[in-house]
């Protein structure tokens, strides 16, 4: 009977190592990784950013909505179908959105979702409205991705805007 209860004890320890060896894989971890993994950024860290973003927007300014993009950027424009991979033409949909003179944008929900410290996902609804340009109201939604550049700033890498569904523009 010692002997069982010594065989169980050494088979438990030796289980119990085992499992616990493959929770703490750092060799496998490292060689992965470069090990300057980012800081988690913060809520306000990110809020100030998209607070600029919509101040941005909101400006009409083709240049500084044109300057929120990423030179690699894709999205999906609410006024185009196609999906855009090419910077010069995205520069060209900013421009027609600024051109549109959207005096006011009143975000009515949104969402930051923090990813690691270089990433974060911004998705947001909104009522944009002109008393100049053709479209009077346009009820959106989009869904933007951030990624932190080699020069520390943040910029959008992909954008997803399209018209709310049951609405009238």
């Amino acid at each position: 009977m010692q002997l069982l209860l010594r065989t169980l004890s050494v088979t438990f320890a030796l289980s119990a190592m085992i499992a616990t060896s493959g929770c703490h894989r750092d060799g496998d971890y490292g060689d992965k990784h470069d090990g300057h993994e980012a800081a988690m950024m913060s809520d306000a860290d990110a809020s100030k950013i998209t607070d600029e973003t919509v101040a941005a927007w909101q400006s009409m300014d083709g240049a500084k909505i044109d300057a929120l993009y990423a030179p690699d950027v894709v999205g999906f424009d609410v006024s185009a179908a196609p999906l855009s991979t090419d910077r010069a033409n995205w520069t060209k949909l900013q421009q027609g959105f600024a051109a549109m003179k959207f005096d006011h944008l009143a975000i009515t929900q949104s969402k930051t979702q923090i990813l690691d410290g270089d990433n974060f996902i911004f998705s947001s609804v909104g009522n944009l409205t002109s008393g100049a340009g053709s479209v009077k109201v346009l009820p959106i939604r989009c869904t933007d991705v951030y990624h932190k550049q080699a020069d520390g700033k943040f910029l959008i890498v992909n954008e997803h805007c399209s018209s709310v569904p049951g609405t009238k523009a």
